[in-house]
Formats: C-alpha cells, sequence, structure tokens
C-alpha cells in the first residue's frame, strides 16, 4: 500500500480493533511501503497506534485531529515519532491541534530534527519555540509554510528562497510581528493567506504593504492575489493595494 486515507477512524474501527492491530504489526510497521498518510477527524483511541501506519519510505503526514477531545500527551509523544520513523519527510500538516505548552515543544522538538534537505511543506497549527522558529523561517528547501504567530513575540526575517505559498494565523493587527517580510528573502512567494481576529485587517494589509511588497517577493506577489480570511465577527473585507 503506497496512499492511506481515513476519513473518520472511529466510524469504521471498533475500539476492539486497535489491539489486534498492535499485534499485527510485529515488524513495527504495517505498510512497510506507505508513502502517504491522510487522517481526518481523529480522535482519541487511534492516536496512538498512528505510527504503526508510517514506515521509512512515508514523505507525507497529513492529519486533522477531533478537538477538544485529543488528548494532548498522547499527541506530543506521537507527533515526535516522526522524524524517527519517516526519516525523509517531505510534507507534514497537523491541523486542529490543542493549544498547549506540551505541544508547542513535542511540534518544536520534531522540526529540529526532521530532515531539513527533504522537507518541503510545513503546515502546522501550532506555536513554535525560539529555536525552531529560528529554523523554520530559513529552510532553504521550503516551498509552503503556515505559521501560527503568538503576540509579542519578535520573529526573525524570512530567508526562504523557494517558498511559493505561505498562510500566517494571528489575533490581531499588530505590524510589529511583520517585521519577519522586512529585508526577507522571498524571490518565488506566490500567494499569501492572512487569518486574522482583528477587526483592524485594513491597518494589517497596509503594513503588510510596506514590508512584504517592500521585501524581494514584489514581483512574483503581483501575480498572484492577497487572500485576507476574517473571523466571523467581522464582515467588512479590504484587500491590500496593488
Amino acid at each position: 500500500m503506497r496512499k492511506l486515507l481515513l476519513p473518520s477512524t472511529p466510524a469504521i474501527l471498533s475500539s476492539e480493533f486497535f489491539p489486534v492491530l498492535q499485534l499485527c504489526a510485529t515488524d513495527k510497521s504495517l505498510f512497510p511501503n506507505l508513502k502517504t498518510l491522510y487522517l481526518k477527524n481523529t480522535r482519541g483511541l487511534f492516536i496512538p497506534f498512528i505510527p504503526l501506519l508510517l514506515s521509512s519510505r512515508t514523505t507525507v503526514i497529513d492529519i486533522t485531529f477531533r478537538t477538544p477531545e485529543a488528548p494532548k500527551a498522547v499527541i506530543a509523544s506521537m507527533v515526535t515519532t516522526f522524524p524517527t520513523l519517516c526519516p525523509n519527510l517531505q510534507s507534514i500538516t497537523l491541523r486542529d491541534l490543542p493549544r498547549d505548552p506540551i505541544i508547542v515543544a513535542a511540534v518544536s522538538g520534531m522540526l529540529l530534527v526532521t530532515n531539513r534537505n527533504t522537507l518541503r511543506s510545513f503546515c502546522v497549527d501550532s506555536l513554535l519555540t525560539e529555536e525552531a522558529r529560528e529554523v523554520i523561517y530559513k529552510l532553504a528547501n521550503l516551498c509552503e509554510l503556515s505559521a501560527v504567530i503568538e503576540k509579542g513575540i519578535p520573529l526573525p526575517p524570512a530567508v526562504l528562497p523557494n517558498l511559493t505559498k505561505l498562510t500566517i494565523t494571528y489575533d490581531d493587527g499588530d505590524d510589529c510581528r511583520l517585521q519577519m517580510f522586512r529585508g526577507a528573502t522571498l524571490q518565488k512567494l506566490e500567494s499569501v493567506i492572512l487569518y486574522s481576529q482583528s477587526g483592524k485587517i485594513g491597518d494589517l494589509l497596509r503594513a503588510f504593504g510596506r514590508m512584504a511588497l517592500a521585501a524581494s517577493a514584489q514581483n512574483t506577489l503581483s501575480k498572484s492575489p492577497l487572500h485576507t480570511v476574517l473571523s466571523p465577527s467581522v464582515h467588512a473585507t479590504e484587500k491590500s493595494p496593488r
């Protein structure tokens, strides 16, 4: 098996299945040839068994958790196994992770030991430690990045020469956190998606225009629209000036 997609693990697997699953994995991997793993609506009962599905050939991991049922400690333990089980990961996507320091530590630790030469996409719904932030914004081969930015946390300038798609999630329009674009190396950036809970979206986009469009991404970004996704409480949308 090369690709596995489970749209809803609880709906298709009973609790009695998991002990049997563990006994069957005598070689530590149920699918030694698996390259791509997609898990949606993943709940707590199944999470400890996810490593049994991975192999040394797995290059794509895409998991969406079902919160608030997702157990923090179990997820953290599972995430830390990825680099060891999958030494040549190219794409890591983890959605709807619980917001907790134990998750931040696990995700950051996972990033720090992941093969940086093969990693092309990192879309993880979690904050990162300072050490991990220094790494992720300077990965030369990274093509897609989804970052969660915390208020008041300084970011290093982005040096991502091959990045084409960037998604940023944050709580307000404080442009101090857009300093990562000042002097950034983003020659291939084509698309930027901003997720904001702030009603001051116009201020945010103007700040982005001053910084990002003045950086090395100006020519490539002009070929693609700047998308802005607002929280449900915000009804007006403004687009950045060209």
